[in-house]
C-alpha cells in the first residue's frame, strides 16, 4: 500500500480484479482499480491525542511584550513641594507618587519562554508541574534553542508545539506497547532537525516539517515509528481558531503507518485545526474513540484500519463542502451512513468497506460528483438498491459485495451509459432476472453478480459486449445454478471468479 494518500485525484482505468468477500479497504482511490480486495490508501492528503480533551480557555491572555508605564528608575518622594512639578500638584503636594510603577524597574525585553508559553498552555500551565510530562520536556527543549529569548511569542509557540509532538511520540510507551510486551520502545526512524538546538523549524532541515515563509503548513510523519499519544498541542499551529498563535497555517497532518501511535481515545482537537486545514491521514495507527467534527474545509480524510468506533453522524459531516476523498474502511461505526454525504458537492471517492454500517444506500441518492464508492463486507447494509443511484452522472466504480442487498437490479442502471466501468454486486441476496438494460453501460469492463439467486439467463445483449472490440472483459455469474445459465461468462461462482 502506498505510504501516503494521493494529493491529486486518480484516473480510473481497466480493473484487474474484483474485491474479495472480506477485503481490507482501499488505501487510496485507484482509478480503474482492482476489485476492492485491498483498497488503496488515501491522501497525500491518515487523522492520536490526549487522555482527556482539555477545554479551551475563553481567551488566552498574551504575555506582555514590555511592562506598561514602568519608569527607568523610580521617582524619589519629594521632601518638599517641587517648584515646577512635572504633574499639576494638588493643593498639598503629595510626598509620594499617586501612581506607583506597576512593575519593578527593569530593562524591558522579550518575554521568557515560560512567560510566552504559559498563557497558551492547554492546561493553563499546570502541565509543567509534572517534570516528567511531555509538556515539560517540550518546554525544556524550547528553552535550549539558541537565541530563543530574542524570538517572538509566535516562534516560541512554534517550537513548543513541535517539541510537544516530538516529546509525546518519540520512544514513549503506551497501552499498545505495553500489551505487546515491548520493553525497549523504539524512537523515530528519522529525527533530522528535531534534535538540534540551532536549526529553525522553517529552515527546511526538520524532517517532515514544511513551511510557508515562517508558518508551519505540513507535518508528514508517516511510517516513522511514532509511539506514545499524538498531542493536542498541534492546535497551536492552526491558521485561526481558539488556539491559533500565529505559529502556523497548518494544512496537512499525515501519520499513516505508525501502528504503535495512539490518541488516548480523544479526537476533539482536530475540530480546531483551522480554516486552512485540508488533509488528515491516520490510516493504520492505533487511534481510537469516536470521530469528531472535521475542520470546515477538509478535503481528504483517511482513518481506515485504526480503532475508531462511532462518530459517523450527521452533525460531524454536515456542510463539509470541500471534502473530495474519504476512507472509513476497517473500523466499527455501528451506524447508518448519514445523509450529509449526499449533499457534499465535491465528494468523489467514498470507501466504507468492513465498517459495521447498516441501513441502505439512500445516502447515495443526490450525490453529484461521486466517482468511486465501495461498501463491501457490511452484512448490516442491504435492502433494495435505489434506482436513483443511476442519476449520479460521474459514477465509474461501484462495489457492494458480501452485504445483504435483495430484490432486483434496477433497470435504470443502464442509464450509467459510457460512465460506469466496473461493478461488483456478488455475494448478496439479489433475485429476478438480470436486466438487459445493463448492456447500455457501453464502457463497462467488469461485471460480477455471482453468489445471488438470479433466474433465467445472461441477456444476449450483455454477452455481445464481451466480444472484441467491445470492452466487457470480466463477466461473473452463477453459471452452474440449475435456474440460471450464462454462455459468455468468464467465471461462474464466488469461488472461481477473481477477487
Amino acid at each position: 500500500a502506498p505510504t501516503t494518500a494521493p494529493t491529486t485525484l486518480p484516473t480510473l482505468g481497466a480493473p484487474i480484479s474484483a474485491p474479495p468477500v472480506e477485503t481490507p479497504a482501499p488505501v487510496a482511490p485507484v482509478p480503474e482499480t482492482l476489485a476492492p480486495v485491498a483498497p488503496t490508501p488515501a491522501p497525500v492528503t491518515v487523522t492520536p491525542a490526549p487522555v482527556a480533551a482539555t477545554p479551551a480557555p475563553v481567551a488566552p491572555t498574551p504575555a506582555p511584550v514590555a511592562p506598561t508605564a514602568a519608569p527607568v528608575s523610580p521617582t524619589p518622594a519629594p521632601v518638599a513641594p517641587t517648584p515646577q512639578p512635572t504633574n499639576v500638584p494638588t493643593s498639598q503636594p503629595t510626598p509620594e507618587p499617586t501612581n506607583p510603577p506597576t512593575l519593578p524597574p527593569t530593562n524591558a525585553g522579550p518575554p521568557t519562554v515560560l512567560q510566552a508559553i504559559q498563557p497558551l498552555a492547554l492546561q493553563g500551565g499546570n502541565e509543567f508541574n509534572d517534570p516528567n510530562s511531555y509538556q515539560s520536556c517540550a518546554l525544556a527543549r524550547t528553552e535550549e534553542q539558541e537565541g530563543i529569548n530574542t524570538r517572538s511569542t509566535a516562534k516560541i509557540a512554534q517550537y513548543y508545539a513541535l517539541y510537544s509532538i516530538f516529546c509525546a511520540t518519540n520512544g514513549v510507551t503506551n497501552i499498545i506497547t505495553e500489551s505487546e510486551g515491548i520493553l525497549n520502545v523504539p524512537g523515530w526512524i528519522v529525527a533530522a532537525g528535531w534534535e538540534s538546538n540551532s536549526l529553525d523549524p522553517c529552515s527546511g532541515s526538520w524532517f517532515g516539517v514544511d513551511c510557508d515563509g515562517d508558518l508551519v503548513t505540513k507535518l508528514d510523519l508517516f511510517s516513522n515509528l511514532l509511539t506514545g499519544a499524538f498531542p493536542p498541542e498541534v492546535m497551536l499551529l492552526a491558521s485561526d481558531g481558539p488556539r491559533s498563535t500565529g505559529a502556523g497555517a497548518l494544512q496537512r497532518i499525515d501519520l499513516f503507518d505508525n501502528m504503535l501511535l495512539t490518541n488516548n481515545g480523544d479526537n476533539s482537537w482536530w475540530s480546531d485545526l483551522g480554516s486552512s486545514f485540508g488533509f488528515l491521514f491516520f490510516k493504520e495507527t492505533a487511534f481510537s474513540g469516536a470521530l469528531s467534527r472535521l475542520p470546515p474545509n477538509i478535503r481528504e480524510f483517511d482513518c481506515s484500519f485504526s480503532f475508531i468506533s462511532g462518530g459517523l453522524t450527521q452533525q460531524n459531516f454536515q456542510g463539509l463542502n470541500s471534502l473530495i476523498f474519504a476512507n472509513f474502511d476497517g473500523n466499527a461505526y455501528n451506524s447508518t451512513v448519514p445523509s450529509a454525504f449526499s449533499s457534499m458537492p465535491n465528494l468523489q471517492f467514498l470507501y466504507i468497506v468492513d465498517g459495521f454500517i447498516s441501513g441502505d444506500l439512500s445516502y447515495m441518492v443526490g450525490m453529484s460528483s461521486l466517482r468511486e464508492h465501495w461498501a463491501d463486507s457490511n452484512p448490516g447494509l442491504g435492502g433494495q438498491m435505489p434506482a436513483g443511484i443511476s442519476s449520479i452522472p460521474t459514477l465509474e466504480s461501484f462495489s457492494i459485495t458480501s452485504c445483504s442487498f435483495s430484490g432486483t437490479i434496477p433497470t435504470e442502471f443502464g442509464n450509467f451509459g459510457f460512465v460506469m466501468k466496473q461493478m461488483w454486486m456478488y455475494d448478496n441476496d439479489l433475485t429476478g432476472t438480470i436486466p438487459s438494460e445493463l448492456a447500455n453501460m457501453a464502457a463497462l469492463r467488469l461485471l460480477q453478480v455471482e453468489g445471488n439467486s438470479f433466474t433465467g439467463s445472461m441477456p444476449p445483449e450483455i454477452c455481445a459486449n464481451t466480444v472484441f472490440p467491445r470492452p466487457l472483459e470480466e463477466l461473473g455469474a452463477d453459471c452452474f445454478d440449475p435456474g440460471f445459465s450464462c454462455e459468455c461468462c468468464t467465471c461462474c461462482s464466488v469461488q472461481e471468479c477473481p477477487i
